[in-house]
């Protein structure tokens, strides 16, 4: 018995009729439609692979600049310790008389010196430097010039360190303050 294309019976459309209607094979339209998700696929498999890539360097981005701002964290703390060390050395200073024989200056230069080394050290410890400034080419990055006197030195040569200098992991706190030759 022959099937009538017009029978309300027959709802599967003939297989080799496209789906859609258009004049085109249904085999080949499937193939099409399954290499364009395939292409949609790694589109959308790229895509995710970039955005997980790029929050992996924003996680490690962030990861630096918080060690960065850890490496800095204590920067105000050591310049406020600088003060101390800074009195300490003139306690030093005063103290370093070679006349004075008396055994209770020579026990207080000898605290005061045990002192000053200990507290050098922690902050050495810390990531702090002394920056070299006597005898050396006058640097604006690294000293603050005071003064400046007529002297038969090369111009620009550090005559006087009137106040030391001082870097933290390699940033300079606080420039050391000098006196140069014109």
């Amino acid at each position: 018995m022959e099937k009538n294309k017009n029978n309300p019976q027959n709802n599967n459309p003939p297989v080799n009729e496209p789906i859609d209607g258009s004049t085109g094979s249904p085999l080949k339209e499937i193939e099409e439609k399954l290499i364009k998700c395939e292409k949609e696929k790694e589109e959308y498999l790229n895509g995710w692979k970039r955005a997980k890539a790029d929050s992996i360097n924003q996680q490690k981005d962030e990861l630096k600049r918080m060690e960065e701002i850890m490496k800095f964290a204590n920067a105000d703390i050591i310049k406020d310790l600088l003060l101390v060390l800074d009195s300490f050395e003139l306690s030093l200073l005063a103290t370093k008389d070679p006349e004075a024989k008396n055994s209770s200056t020579s026990s207080l230069r000898e605290g005061i010196e045990i002192i000053y080394s200990q507290l050098e050290k922690i902050l050495n410890k810390q990531g702090l430097e002394k920056i070299k400034a006597l005898g050396e080419k006058f640097d604006p990055a690294l000293h603050e010039a005071m003064l400046q006197e007529e002297s038969d030195k090369e111009s620009g040569t550090i005559l006087e360190e009137m106040v030391k200098g001082w870097k933290l992991n390699g940033k300079v706190i606080r420039p050391t303050k000098v006196r140069i030759a014109k």
